[in-house]
């Protein structure tokens, strides 16, 4: 499984379903003040200052 494909599977899994409709959207557009995205896939939190994957708690009280 990908970066990316956990920090999506994490995002939808009910705990925080509108970031995660949010990120996908991000993916989608490539547009987004909060996230940006680098070329292995991984999304970065420019808010938080972490890798998505890195505070999971950080993102699911977002």
């Amino acid at each position: 499984m990908t970066i990316l494909e956990k920090n999506i599977q994490a995002l939808l899994s009910g705990v925080n379903e509108p970031l995660g409709n949010r990120l996908l959207n991000f993916i989608q557009n490539k547009t987004c003040s909060r996230f940006s995205i680098n070329e292995n896939l991984n999304i970065y939190d420019k808010t938080h200052n972490v890798f998505m994957y890195e505070n999971l708690e950080e993102e699911i009280n977002f």
